[in-house]
Parts: structure tokens; sequence; C-alpha cells
């Protein structure tokens, strides 16, 4: 629009030479800066290398084949990186649960206010000005005591360790396409199509010749599928088995269920689905989740949740014309 009205205000440019336009675009004032197309930098690769580095420097230093690398790398990251996370989580949730009673008190004094100012607008309208009043007194005791609900969330910081780690391995193996690719191939069986769809993305990650031949038991070769596919099963066991523990106790939330009851399905399907997967992949994925459940059961040894405090319920009495 702006520039429609300058143009009517000086008509004399619509009748510009066509030959002199390029010349007029061109003289820019020194405030106005041309900007082109660079290139995005490659943090995946830089983090690739970094995993990639690592993983030589544990198969040099210890001597060990890459059967027990693999899983001695998965400790290293467990034992640095997760650990530390999980037990800031742990004791913001144990405070979480000390401030419980003191919360069950407000909710008393917020209901009770609540049913004083607002009892002719109905119990749903109460009720949603209680689930407000508590949000907000939930939040600054949280704050207050430095339990925030954001920790309660910590352990997703894990997964793009994981994948990064999967991934390098993955390369590593000189697997063309990646584990959702190879999952996607599975079920459509066209491995030679993903695998050339997939060629121009592989990075300069050498091919590791050595996993052919520093495999263990009944899988020798870490750069293939394992041949009596054990593995895969493995991994749906190991995944099923940290989904054991998932819901609370008492009284679980029917969203909670649902939930649980499909990473229950999904994990039962890991193990068709990655029975194209290398070998190596495999062991490291086995050992991660393993270490995982292994720590979750250490930080509900040495450092429990206790039960939630409940609210005192009221007796009920019986009426005197009942009793008779």
């Amino acid at each position: 629009m702006a520039i429609l009205l300058r143009t009517s205000m000086r008509p004399h440019l619509l009748y510009q030479n066509p030959s002199h336009l390029p010349a007029l675009l061109l003289q820019l004032p020194p405030s106005c800066r041309s900007f082109h197309a660079s290139p995005r930098p490659q943090y995946l690769d830089a983090a690739i290398g970094v995993a990639h580095s690592g993983l030589e420097a544990i198969h040099s230093t210890t001597g060990l084949p890459w059967a027990y690398t693999l899983p001695l790398a998965a400790l290293a990251i467990r034992t640095t990186i997760t650990l530390p996370i999980s037990i800031y989580m742990r004791r913001g949730m144990q405070q979480q649960i000390e401030l419980s009673p003191l919360l069950n008190a407000w909710r008393h004094v917020f209901r009770k206010k609540a049913m004083k100012e607002a009892m002719h607008t109905g119990p749903a309208a109460i009720n949603r000005q209680v689930y407000k009043q508590m949000s907000a007194k939930r939040k600054e005791l949280f704050r207050r005591w430095d339990c925030p609900r954001w920790r309660n969330f910590l352990g997703l910081v894990q997964l793009p360790f994981w994948l990064v780690m999967i991934e390098t391995i993955r390369k590593m193996c000189g697997a063309h396409v990646g584990l959702l690719g190879m999952m996607a191939a599975r079920i459509s069986g066209g491995v030679e199509d993903a695998a050339a769809t997939a060629a121009a993305a592989i990075t300069s990650l050498p091919k590791e010749a050595s996993l052919a031949t520093e495999g263990a038991l009944w899988f020798p070769d870490l750069l293939v599928p394992d041949p009596h596919l054990v593995l895969p099963f493995m991994l749906s066991g190991a995944i099923l088995l940290n989904l054991s523990n998932a819901l609370p106790s008492k009284n679980p939330a029917v969203w909670q269920k649902r939930l649980v009851r499909s990473l229950r399905i999904v994990a039962l399907a890991i193990g068709p689905l990655t029975l194209q997967v290398p070998s190596a992949m495999l062991v490291y994925w086995i050992s991660s989740s393993t270490l995982a459940y292994t720590q979750a059961r250490l930080l509900d040894a040495f450092m429990p949740l206790k039960k939630l405090v409940e609210p005192c319920k009221p007796k009920m009495t019986t009426p005197p014309s009942q009793e008779l």
C-alpha cells in the first residue's frame, strides 16, 4: 500500500525505461543490506563426531571387544549424565510429597471460601475456582521450596544423548538407513529403496570394520542383524521391564493407565520391527534399557518416595432416627 501511494504521488516512476530499472534497484541506501542463504551449521554431525571419538577412546583404552565396549559406553553415559539428573529429579519429587499435606490444607480453605462466595453458581464453577487457586498456590509453594514441577520432566534430557549414540553406532555399522527407516523398511519390505533414498545423507564417518569380528556369544558379527532373532526380543523384554513399575502404586489416573498400556504395546512391537537392525545397535539399546531399570531400582532403594498423606475424611455419624 505504501508503494502504491508513493507511485501515485510520483507518476513519472511508472514510465521509466525498463533498461534503467536494474540500476535503480541497485542504488540502495547504505543502511540496506542484502542477505543470502548460508549453509546451516551441522550440529548433529559435530555431536556424532564427539560420540564417535568417545567410543573409540573407550575401545582403545580398555582393549575390550565391541560387544563389551558398547555396554560400557552406555554405563558411562548413565553414570555421568543420566544419574545426576535422576537424583536431582528424585529430590524434587521427595520435596513435593513433603508439601502434599500443606496443599491438602489449602484445598480445604479454598473450597470453603469458594462455597461461601459462589454457592449460587453451582458445583462446576466452584470446582473451577478451587482448581485455579490450587494451581497458583502449588506453583508458589513449589517455587519457594525449590521443587518446581518442570523438574519432573528432566528425564527427557537423556533422549538426545541416546539418539546421538544410536546414530553414531548406525554410521559405524555402515547402515544407510536410520533406525526409523529400518523399522519402516521392515513393514514395507523396501530395504533397498530406503537405503538408496538415504544414501546421500551419509556423513564422512568411517565404517568400523572391527565390529564384524568383535561380537560375542551367538552374535559374532555386530554389523549384521542377529541371525537367531534373540536380540530384538531381548530388547522388547528390557523395555517391558522398565514399564513394570511405571504406574503409581495407588489410584493411578485413567490417562496414566492408557499411556502405560500404549507403551507396552509399542514395546511388544519393537521386537518384530528391529529384526533388520544391526546387532551393535541392539546391544547398546538393550544395555541402556537394562541400566535404566537398574538405576530406577537403586533410586527406589536409596532415595525412596514416601506415600502421599491422604487428607482426613469426616467421620460419618448415624442419625438417631436410624439407630432405633
